[in-house]
């Protein structure tokens, strides 16, 4: 009985990352508010570069992106670095302007465990340090605990230098509704609070912009 032919083979298919990229730079679908991508999620480090140089992706944190068209939120940022803030912990200073406001995103986390807590395991991408942060300094961002506005201006104040600090406590103010009247009366009730002349000053000369000439 004679034998079917062999069937010629066909052409692979397309891998996961191939994919991943041709669904990304097609024609745009609706966006779905929350969604993340890695790059793992697209084939690699160079595809993922690649799709934030084409405008595919808008970079958030580290490895992680959104898919363009998805609103930015302060829900999508905190997303992006929940698992770099261990619970019992509370993202801080710069880092938690961003995730609030937008600002520029830092180099690295403040992470802020409080007194009596093991210091967080060292991992890339975050700078644990010891300090107390009172549970109406915090609001809570898709689970994440992130210093308030007043809290986090009186971080920036202070471990940044005048100029950063300046711009990213102007965003808190304009995106946040940051009151820097009540974020130096805040500072002067903290009598421990350390390098307070430095905060002072950076918040003078923010409230200075709002008085009239």
């Amino acid at each position: 009985m004679p034998t079917a032919p062999a069937l010629a083979p066909t052409p692979a298919r397309a891998d996961g990352a191939a994919a991943a990229l041709a669904r990304l730079l097609g024609p745009p679908a609706p966006a779905e508010v929350g969604i993340l991508v890695t790059s793992a999620d697209v084939g690699g480090d160079a595809a993922f570069q690649d799709l934030v140089h084409r405008g595919a992706l808008v970079a958030l944190w580290g490895d992680v992106a959104a898919p363009a068209g998805v609103p930015v939120t302060a829900t999508l940022r905190a997303l992006a670095v929940r698992d770099l803030v261990p619970r019992g912990t509370v993202l801080a200073g710069a880092a938690a302007a961003w995730v609030l406001c937008g600002s520029p995103a830092p180099r690295v986390l403040d992470v802020v465990y409080p007194p009596g807590r093991h210091r967080p395991a060292p991992r890339s991408g975050r700078a644990p340090r010891q300090a107390s942060v009172l549970r109406d300094e915090t609001v809570l961002v898709a689970g994440v605990l992130v210093t308030a506005a007043v809290r986090t201006a009186l971080d920036v104040a202070t471990r940044l230098e005048t100029g950063p600090a300046l711009a990213v406590l102007r965003r808190l103010r304009s995106a946040c509704d940051l009151d820097v009247r009540a974020a130096a009366r805040s500072l002067e009730l903290r009598h421990r609070w350390p390098e307070r002349p430095r905060a002072r000053h950076v918040l003078s000369l923010l409230a200075a912009e709002d008085d009239p000439v």
